[in-house]
């Protein structure tokens, strides 16, 4: 039984682009980082696991996802305000070939479409899944943090780790402000739980990648460490 098929899933959605410009746009801000925002009056709950249906110009078929409603805005907040009301979602499973149809879709179309060729404009980005850790206490937070946080990494635990060598991005979230930090993270050691072996936990050691100088005061501001 794969993934797929272990998660529960709230709703179904189908999204239709009318052109591939409109997908374009979507792809380059969200889908190609691992998600989509989606406009609508009719929101979900944070937390609901949707499968999505992308409609695309010239597909015959649909290219379906499964995601995880992280972010909402309600149509009075967006009304108050002046923004969009509609729901954030971050795709947490793929079938097998899905991000490679995806990549594909847009690397045909994109060379057809002469007005989206601007400087620095990358026609093949890579479409990752994101992965999202939230803590259940302050306390476990600060744990971690001395654990392995601070050595640049994190320990998930998990019963169904992913593999040696996968990467994608990591959204930690704070159990207090519910505030959020998008790391890049490889897995980098995978245990499993062992019967004869006393308080051993099936997991991944996940390294962070990427972290410069602004990504450790990103972390450090996150846990609300003030460092002179």
């Amino acid at each position: 039984m794969g993934r797929r098929e272990l998660l529960r899933i709230n709703a179904k959605l189908k999204i239709e682009y009318k052109s591939f410009d409109q997908f374009y746009k979507e792809y380059t801000k969200d889908i190609s980082n691992g998600g989509l925002f989606i406009k609508t009056d009719k929101v979900l709950k944070s937390q609901d696991v949707v499968e999505i249906s992308l409609h695309l110009p010239g597909r015959d078929d649909p290219i379906k996802v499964v995601g995880e409603i992280v972010h909402v805005i309600e149509p009075e907040l967006a009304n108050a305000h002046g923004w969009e009301s509609g729901m954030g979602v971050h795709f947490v499973d793929f079938k097998k070939g899905t991000r490679q149809q995806i990549e594909d879709y847009v690397a045909k179309h994109y060379k057809d479409e002469p007005s989206l060729r601007v400087p620095d404009r990358r026609a093949h980005p890579r479409v990752s899944i994101r992965l999202r850790v939230k803590f259940p206490s302050l306390e476990v937070l600060q744990q971690d943090y001395s654990n392995d946080i601070s050595r640049g990494g994190i320990f998930i635990q998990t019963q169904k780790p992913r593999a040696v060598g996968d990467r994608f991005v990591i959204t930690l979230v704070h159990p207090v402000s519910g505030g959020e930090l998008e790391l890049k993270g490889e897995v980098v050691r995978v245990t499993r739980e062992e019967a004869k072996v006393p308080g051993a936990i099936s997991g991944m050691g996940i390294r962070f990648l990427e972290l410069d100088k602004e990504k450790h005061k990103s972390i450090e501001k996150f846990l609300g460490i003030n460092k002179p």
